[in-house]
């Protein structure tokens, strides 16, 4: 009998395939006949499908088939695989039927077969007739012609017969497969990739070694699984390269690679070529070249190589690996050196494949290498240039023939650089790599020093570039000099007073000869103990600094000693002189236009109170960050930009950023910087009041910290979940919690969040009758707000003084904090504030004036998405004797979470375009929109959009 699959569970990402085998299935059992052909490359997931058809076909009678190639030259072989079991049946065909289908199945004669084909159906149909069935034959293609040509036959002519034909065969199928009802597997998503890889792989699998297998296997199952089978432990968890292409291991590989072996040379060759580079413009370079595009014919007819768009591309994903690593090294060498000459004019690429052909080392070649990574903008290719480079470089201990001499002279410099001295690379503020000066070493370590310099700058260029894991290689491959730069990478990735530690110990060592490396370790050192919000460290590093003002005066020397000056002024309360210093930083940053140094104008920025200037600044960073392929710089300006949003309100620009700066600092490997954005996130989703969401990024970004023994970001998530406490009317345990930051040490709090929450501890203290001794931050809030000139915070001053003061006196306040809200931009601020004064104006029984104040704070809520906000509005409105329409308390009626989902609903996203930004299933917002229209009392799309977009819900710019 034929051996049926097992049992097994439903493919994933396979939901439009599966919808339609089962309504084959249910044909079938309702007494129709229909015939469906999945078509798909090999190892896509063509038997899977079929294998699960099988299981959900428990009730139905099954036979199957599947292809074995070896049989395709034995006539009727495939049909007779499948009647197999239904063969006692045949007593009841007519004679002539039997007799045919006796002696094809037994003696294999072939010479007649349209009665062949008409006695298969008149045997299934018999089969059919007692129960229903399935017919299910894998790769139909590569079965012997005539047993295809029977089971097609058979396939277009059921019709009542209660009988599902599937069948699956490669894309490019024959001509006599023509008739069911075709059905091409699309490539699996991404997601659905990466949970194969996490199944199929023996060792933990990294994110970034994740997301590039992912890449390589362009959504085919078999090659996600098999590329996993060829990972070492190392490679795994990111600390071996994956090499490109990535190795794979498996059948459908030796499939690949036993074709390759019987192709001319030339069509190897030719297909070398096109797995190392697959670009347009390669195929642009080799027709210009006069290389033959006929040389490549053999590989289209091995099923190797097909053609799309006019150009030829593998076939497979697993033809590149199969290809390039089952191709002797000579070849390999030899197809480098063939694109070498095809992009002499592209300096980078050609030496990139000059390297790549090369075995061992060569001075005179990483010297070349090393002038071109000098000359190039494009960090990414800067950092292979350099890491092949320092490959290449030969050390004390190379063979005879290698070693470098007394003298290196870059290529194309013309200019010799003294044995002694070999190069140190410096980074400077987060950004761009230069060289610096290097201490004098011994004869016998020249080539070890500057081969450990090269992997330093390559190291530095591919951290820049976001590729966190080859920086990491190249800094442990660098040794002990990569150690500050190592330390650099643990500020946004690792604990933060460990890199404090280590970076100023560093700026010590440097600092007597090379006092701009010594400053720009020391900013380092600060930022680090800035981040973990000890500013004590802060104070002394800036300090340590300053002394070296004298000798360190390069225009972005004293950025760093203006911003440094500037920070610590501000935190120490000097606010006036700060603000100077810091508003010299936006000015340079703006003339120097360097993505690094546009990043400290940011922070300047934010410091100052400048925001507008500070959104300026961070869009043109983000600009310049991508432009120069500088994707490290780019979540650390979104954070700034973000918080710059969320002083303005508007809170769906600040979603956008942050949601873009989590998803690329993870991607860059920047886990502190991550834990700010989920902070930023936390925070949006306080005031929106969407508590699980709030609690869930909090919790996150709170773990991180405690982890990394980062303050600000802890700081941020503690602060947004007051802030929902405070929404959601719990003003005590708000309170309580603020207090706690304005009291907490490293680690737990920051300056400038003690300094920027007073006006919400404040609200949270009066409201919950918390007796908070306040007096000090309001003092510090308004030395700092009458030094930036910032309007909003000057309003924020008021209304602290306004909740402080009694009767009259509060009153005044909270109405001049309202003027001051016209000129701030602010209209979450100022809807809180005209809340507040509401609030009060109702209890001094001024009701007139309470509703006026109330109802504008509300229709500003609701048009935030500022839930619970705009239901304290209207609940106070309500008290003040003021009315609420029917279509706005059924709006109130909806969750936080509800609301929003209806709000992107109604600016026309799709269920899953909805459940892409709120980080929801598809299912989940499927089950919220039915209850919001519930709630509502509608039954369409149409409906919610006329309702929300009535002129008090609309979603209105929070921009004045």
């Amino acid at each position: 009998m034929t051996r049926v699959p097992p049992t097994v569970t439903a493919p994933s990402g396979r939901e439009r395939e599966l919808a339609a085998v089962r309504r084959l299935l249910h044909a079938a059992r309702s007494g129709r006949s229909d015939a469906l052909l999945v078509t798909g490359g090999p190892g896509s997931g063509k038997s899977a499908l079929l294998a699960h058809a099988v299981t959900e076909a428990a009730d139905l009678t099954v036979l199957y088939a599947r292809a074995v190639p070896e049989e395709s030259e034995l006539a009727h072989a495939g049909l007779h695989q499948l009647l197999r079991t239904v063969l006692p049946y045949l007593p009841r065909l007519p004679a002539a039927q039997r007799e045919v289908l006796d002696e094809a199945l037994s003696l294999g004669r072939d010479d007649r077969p349209f009665p062949l084909a008409a006695a298969a159906l008149a045997l299934l149909t018999e089969a059919a007739a007692e129960h229903p069935l399935l017919v299910c034959v894998d790769d139909l293609h590569l079965m012997d012609r005539s047993s295809r040509q029977a089971i097609a036959f058979a396939a277009r002519r059921f019709s009542v017969e209660g009988v599902a034909t599937l069948l699956t065969a490669d894309a490019d199928v024959l001509g006599d497969l023509a008739g069911p009802a075709r059905l091409a597997l699309s490539p699996l998503p991404d997601r659905v990739l990466s949970d194969l890889l996490d199944e199929r792989s023996p060792h933990p699998l990294a994110a970034g070694v994740r997301a590039d297998l992912v890449a390589a296997a362009r959504g085919n199952p078999r090659a996600a699984g098999e590329l996993a089978d060829a990972l070492t432990p190392g490679q795994a968890c990111g600390d071996a390269p994956l090499g490109e292409p990535p190795r794979s291991h498996g059948t459908l590989t030796d499939t690949c690679a036993r074709l390759l072996r019987s192709l001319p040379a030339d069509t190897r060759h030719r297909l070398l070529l096109m797995v190392l580079d697959e670009t347009a413009e390669h195929h642009d370079r080799a027709e210009a070249a006069g290389l033959d595009p006929g040389d490549l014919e053999p590989a289209v007819a091995a099923g190797l190589v097909r053609h799309e768009a006019g150009r030829p591309v593998p076939a497979h994903p697993l033809v590149r690996t199969a290809c390039y690593h089952r191709s002797p090294l000579g070849e390999r060498h030899a197809a480098h050196r063939a694109l070498a000459d095809l992009y002499a004019d592209l300096p980078a690429v050609a030496a990139r494949h000059r390297a790549a052909a090369v075995a061992g080392t060569d001075p005179v070649l990483a010297a070349e290498l090393t002038a071109i990574a000098r000359n190039t903008t494009e960090h990414a290719t800067a950092a292979l240039l350099w890491e092949r480079a320092a490959e290449l470089t030969p050390t004390a201990d190379a063979p005879s023939g290698s070693r470098s001499t007394g003298t290196v002279r870059e290529a194309g410099s013309g200019a010799a650089r003294p044995s002694g001295r070999a190069a140190e690379p410096v980074t400077t503020t987060d950004g761009t790599v230069r060289e610096g000066r290097a201490p004098a070493i011994a004869e016998d370590r020249i080539g070890a020093k500057i081969r450990e310099d090269r992997f330093l700058m390559a190291a530095r260029h591919a951290w820049i570039a976001g590729d966190h894991r080859r920086a990491r290689r190249d800094a442990h491959r660098a040794g002990d000099a990569a150690d500050p730069f190592a330390a650099q990478m643990d500020l946004r990735a690792g604990v933060a007073i460990d890199a404090f530690h280590r970076l100023s110990a560093a700026a010590e060592r440097l600092a007597d000869h090379d006092p701009s490396r010594a400053l720009e370790l020391f900013h380092h050192a600060g930022e680090a103990g800035c981040l973990a919000g000890d500013h004590d460290r802060y104070f002394a590093t800036a300090a340590r600094a300053r002394a070296l003002a004298e000798r360190a005066d390069s225009p972005r020397d004293r950025v760093l000693l203006d911003y440094m000056a500037g920070k610590s002024a501000i935190f120490r309360g000097r606010h006036a002189q700060g603000v100077d210093a810091l508003r010299r930083v936006q000015v340079a940053a703006d003339h120097l236009g360097e993505p690094d140094v546009l990043v400290l104008g940011v922070i300047s920025g934010l410091l100052c109170g400048d925001h507008i200037r500070t959104r300026a600044l961070a869009g043109r960073a983000v600009l310049i960050a991508r432009r120069t392929g500088a994707a490290a710089l780019v979540p650390q300006a979104l954070e700034f930009l973000t918080y710059a949003e969320l002083w303005f309100g508007r809170l769906s620009l600040a979603e956008e950023s942050a949601t873009e700066g989590l998803r690329t600092a993870l991607a860059t490997g920047q886990e502190n910087c991550a834990g700010h954005h989920r902070a930023a996130l936390a925070f949006v989703a306080a005031i929106r009041g969407e508590e699980e969401t709030c609690r869930g990024l909090a919790g996150a970004a709170l773990a991180t910290a405690e982890a990394h023994d980062v303050g600000l970001p802890a700081a941020l998530a503690s602060w947004a979940l007051a802030l929902l406490d405070l929404g959601a009317g719990r003003a005590r345990e708000a309170a309580v919690r603020l207090r706690a930051l304005t009291r907490s040490g490293p680690g737990r709090s920051h300056a400038a969040v003690r300094l920027l929450l007073t006006p919400h501890l404040v609200e949270a203290a009066v409201r919950g009758g918390l007796d908070t001794r306040v007096d000090a931050g309001v003092a510090t809030l308004h030395a700092w707000a009458e030094a930036t000139g910032n309007d909003t915070a000057r309003a924020l001053v008021a209304r602290c003084r306004g909740l402080l003061a009694d009767g009259d006196r509060a009153q005044e306040d909270l109405f001049r904090a309202l003027e001051l809200h016209t000129s701030g931009y602010c209209d979450f601020e100022q809807a809180r504030t005209r809340l507040l004064l509401g609030t009060r104006l109702r209890r001094s029984r001024h009701p007139g004036s309470a509703r006026e104040h109330l109802t504008e704070a509300r229709e500003i809520f609701e048009r935030l998405g500022a839930v619970p906000w705009a239901a304290q509005a209207a609940a106070e409105l309500r008290a003040a004797g003021g009315a609420v329409s029917g279509a706005e308390t059924r709006l109130s009626d909806l969750s936080p979470q509800q609301l929003r989902i209806a709000r992107h609903v109604a600016d026309g996203a799709t269920n899953r375009e909805v459940a892409a930004r709120m980080f929801l299933s598809t299912r989940t917002v499927d089950h919220h929109l039915r209850n919001i229209y519930s709630k509502l009392g509608i039954r369409s799309r149409v409906e919610l959009s006329r309702l929300i977009d009535r002129p008090a819900f609309a979603d209105r710019s929070t921009c004045r």
